[in-house]
């Protein structure tokens, strides 16, 4: 019976709903009964009724902050998703090919709570790409946080007592049910998988997202103990295992939750048609005022897009998509891959065509090439020595004294191990005027070690009149950043890190790179190209760019031989690095701050929209509402 159905989707109507079957609960024990047997029956009516998630992103409604803690409701379209998987759980493998956001990882994990609480002696597996993902007590992240989360939501008379009635091994990554012997159990994609023995059914949460080769580990090692596993994630490149299990035939059911079905993504859907913004369905989701009246904004905001290389004509589009692709670090191919599950995304070359086509204008012959001799106590009397094939690039005229031209520079490098050879790569270093955005010195080598490259990097940076030196500190960083230290140079850039868990602020010398602060760098640097912030001189540096690929859901470069000779090395992209940093250290001393304005309409897809939209529809709940599900 699909109880689900009775209980309010709209806001204050949901949580009037679950104030109203408490309290009845409390001391009604028939009415009490026959909700735990709805809830067994009928997943959605649990999720609907008791199940909570946790919002930590600042929502507001009229300036007012909501809380992090908000009421599970199932959105229309994740109704057929959620049953159809409920359906099938135990019996066949299960994949979820999903836009980013459309909360599959807590609904995976609502899946397994309610089956571990309401059935015997079952055991489901939770699989994440690391142990932290799997469980880490403070991180809210990690898939057992989540279940603890939830089952701490739940009424007493419904889960019992901890100790009594379930245990929670943080240790061993294990939730016991003392009362019916069943078992939630996180893995770790890098750990022993499956180890545990046979299992009614595993999550794998954002399977592409595993690393290489454990995710294939992963589908090998619990294809015999388990006849179910409900496969989560949102396309990350054509390659790996998650690519490989949803293009395989296959008994598998395929299940698709798209940004374009989800209710606060999807209005004023259209297609840009000969220059203007043409509604999909007009009657029933038309497009916002400042579409039809085609206002500056919206057109600001289109010409920005195609800049960026974004593709306007006869695509489906929202005003809430096209807020995503206009933000800072979006590019056509990671919106290709998290919203539009595009699984080709990670095919695309990272700089785009319209990236090349700007930039292939503002390449230029360089003024000089040479090497710079400098006082090696003081890192200072520096002079460049015009030297045929030296390893550094200038685009300017040397004064009479033999200096640039006075004004304000920034200076970027990406620091190799220095032990040179055919596949060593190239410590680089990058410069740019801050007034014009002209890229103005180049400088690359796999010979020259950390520090004496750190020392060659500060007496640089005071040749042009003590420039913003930025640097990746990664790997071989490390020992640069102890010798820029140690040269007590001042004019530096500081990272600002805070801790997920003391909430305390840190400020630590150099840029640090990871995946995902990648992503942002590479993103924004592609935009200050085509938004005319910056201009590219060297064409090496080009070259560079476009041997940069997304490879197993990944950045990475294709290494490409410059030359046989050894002392040329291999080209590792190591001069983007370079200028991406440097464009951060530009960031940074223009004290760029992206603050999130607080709009009279709460953005798209956040919980604040979501509660104003349901305020124009609140359904006027009478108070002496019956259940009246004890007898049927």
């Amino acid at each position: 019976m699909s109880y689900y159905k009775r209980v309010p989707t709209d806001l204050q109507g949901n949580l009037r709903f679950r104030r109203e079957v408490l309290v009845r609960c409390g001391s009604d024990l028939s009415f009490r009964a026959a909700i735990v047997k709805a809830c067994k029956e009928d997943p959605l009516f649990f999720f609907n009724t008791f199940c909570w998630v946790y919002e930590p992103r600042p929502r507001f409604h009229k300036g007012v902050r909501l809380p992090e803690q908000v009421p599970f409701i199932a959105w229309d379209h994740q109704v057929p998703a959620i049953l159809s998987i409920f359906e099938n759980l135990g019996v066949r493998d299960i994949g979820v090919e999903k836009s980013r956001g459309e909360g599959m990882s807590w609904i995976g994990v609502l899946l397994a709570c309610h089956d571990w609480l309401f059935n015997d002696m079952t055991a489901i597996g939770l699989v994440s790409k690391d142990e932290n993902s799997v469980d880490d007590p403070n991180d809210p992240d990690s898939l057992m946080w989540k279940c603890d989360y939830t089952l701490k939501k739940l009424p007493f008379w419904m889960l019992g007592k901890l100790g009594k009635d379930y245990k929670r091994d943080v240790t061993k990554h294990v939730l016991r049910n003392l009362k019916n012997g069943s078992t939630i159990s996180g893995y770790s994609a890098t750990g022993n998988v499956a180890s545990g023995g046979r299992k009614k059914w595993f999550l794998k949460d954002e399977l592409a997202k595993f690393p290489r080769p454990a995710d294939k580990h992963a589908m090998a090692s619990t294809q015999h103990v388990t006849e179910c596993r409900l496969i989560v994630s949102t396309p990350l490149g054509n390659s790996g295992a998650y690519y490989d299990v949803m293009h395989e035939p296959s008994n598998m059911l395929k299940v698709v939750l798209d940004w374009k079905q989800n209710p606060t993504r999807n209005r004023g859907l259209y297609k840009w048609v000969e220059g203007e913004a043409v509604a999909e369905d007009p009657e029933n989701n038309p497009l916002p005022e400042e579409y039809q009246s085609m206002s500056q904004d919206v057109l600001d905001m289109i010409s920005r897009l195609r800049r960026k290389g974004f593709t306007i004509e006869n695509r489906v589009r929202s005003p809430w998509y096209d807020r995503e692709c206009d933000r800072a670090g979006a590019t056509p191919q990671n919106i290709a891959q998290e919203l539009d599950r595009d699984y080709g995304g990670s095919a695309y070359r990272i700089f785009g065509d319209s990236f090349s086509s700007k930039s292939k204008g503002s390449v230029l012959p360089q003024t000089h090439e040479g090497d710079f001799d400098y006082n090696t106590e003081a890192l200072e009397s520096v002079r460049y020595d015009i030297i045929e094939g030296g390893p550094c690039k200038i685009w300017f005229p040397l004064s009479a004294v033999g200096r640039p031209p006075q004004g304000n520079y920034v200076i970027g490098c990406d620091v190799s191990s220095g032990t040179g050879g055919s596949y060593t790569s190239n410590s680089t270093l990058i410069g740019f005027d801050t007034r014009t955005g002209d890229q103005v010195i180049e400088y690359a080598s796999n010979t020259i070690m950390p520090t004496l490259f750190a020392d060659l990097a500060v007496a640089i940076s005071k040749w042009f009149y003590n420039a913003h030196l930025v640097w990746e500190h990664n790997g071989p960083g490390a020992s640069f950043t102890k010798q820029v230290l140690n040269r007590q140079y001042e004019n530096i850039y500081y990272r600002k890190s805070q801790s997920r868990r003391s909430r305390t602020k840190s400020r630590e010398a150099g840029w640090w790179t990871d995946e995902k602060t990648k992503e942002v760098m590479f993103g924004e640097f592609q935009s200050a190209v085509l938004m005319n912030e910056i201009a590219i001189r060297s064409r090496e540096l080009l070259q560079e760019c476009g041997r940069y690929v997304r490879k197993e859901g990944k950045i990475s470069h294709a290494l490409t031989k410059m030359a046989a000779d050894d002392s040329k090395g291999v080209s590792h992209g190591d001069r983007v690095i370079a200028a991406c940093v440097a464009l951060q250290g530009m960031r940074d001393i223009a004290e760029v701050e992206y603050v999130a304005v607080e709009d009279a309409t709460a953005p798209l897809g956040t919980m604040a929209r979501r509660l104003q939209d349901y305020e124009d529809s609140i359904r006027d709940t009478s108070d002496g509402w019956q259940f009246g599900m004890a007898n049927g």
